[in-house]
């Protein structure tokens, strides 16, 4: 074999050889770019699933809403000539008798007063129901014709059903403030009994927790400080002196990046710096003030 022939034989081996190594990197490389690159589209349609989730809910909520505005807006309400206590726990109880309830509650009177010839009588009602009972009471007391005004309402979850958490099954115990009127002048007479009346919604459940969109916060890769896990030390009218999450003394002047920010500002009068996180979402402004402990 001549020596011509054996140079071209071992030239082609070798470049046979490279391009092989260089197709099995490629075919590796690119296998695990298809990888990262289907999990990621496979994130991003979840996300663009749940954004569709929750713009066809607001579509609804703001459906609602304007209706439940226009009941509100043109309800009709009275006052009567004059009422007693009892008289407006009749009336009450006319609200409980147009449906089967697990309202229970003490009725109490807190005071009674006039005022330019109006008599207002101020109510305590304390108890425990359903939730969407006590909901259905309150909407009758505000679409119904007789005017009685809710003050407050303290409402606090109960523990008698746990393992069921849908509106339906919730109970709560309530604290109920109510005041009713009456006009001893011309023209405030009995008020009448409305029998017919939009029903309220009976999937509202202002126990259930919001939904929070998850946040996509960086690493920290370049062991910045980081704000959250800092202490400040002490401070100049330029220099902040603080301790980061590992314990170690960093020196920050006005300007200089931390973790998710910048330092902003310093103010030695009240012994703060403030920081603002403008890779945060949303952003937000992060102070520190010197503990006087330390």
């Amino acid at each position: 074999m001549s020596h011509a022939w054996r140079t071209t034989l071992f030239l082609g081996l070798f470049w046979g050889l490279i391009i092989l190594g260089a197709m099995y990197q490629l075919h590796f490389r690119m296998s695990k770019q298809e990888k990262a690159l289907i999990e990621q589209e496979k994130q991003v349609l979840e996300e663009l699933e749940l954004d569709e989730t929750l713009i066809a809910g607001i579509a609804t909520i703001s459906d609602e809403l304007e209706a439940v505005t226009q009941l509100w807006t043109n309800r009709h309400k009275a006052i009567p000539n004059q009422e007693t206590p009892h008289e407006t726990y009749q009336y009450l109880d006319q609200i409980l008798r147009r449906r089967w309830t697990t309202l229970n509650f003490d009725f109490t009177t807190v005071a009674e007063r006039d005022s330019s010839g109006i008599h207002l009588s101020e109510y305590r009602m304390d108890g425990e129901a359903r939730f969407l009972d006590l909901y259905r009471f309150i909407w009758h007391i505000e679409h119904l014709p007789r005017y009685i005004r809710i003050n407050s309402l303290e409402m606090e979850e109960t523990l008698q059903d746990q393992e069921n958490t849908t509106p339906e099954k919730r109970w709560v115990k309530f604290v109920l403030s109510l005041t009713a009127f009456s006009a001893d002048r011309p023209g405030f007479e009995t008020v009448a009994f409305v029998a017919d009346l939009t029903p309220p919604g009976s999937t509202y459940d202002p126990f259930k927790p919001p939904y929070r969109p998850k946040q996509k916060i960086p690493p920290n890769t370049r062991g910045l400080p980081n704000v959250f896990k800092a202490n400040l030390r002490a401070l100049t009218p330029t220099q902040a002196y603080i301790t980061d999450q590992n314990g170690e003394l960093k020196i920050l002047n006005l300007g200089d990046e931390v973790y998710l920010g910048y330092l902003v500002d310093i103010n030695p009068d009240e012994k703060t710096v403030l920081f603002d996180l403008n890779k945060l979402i949303p952003p937000r402004k992060v102070p520190l003030k010197i503990d006087a402990n330390n």
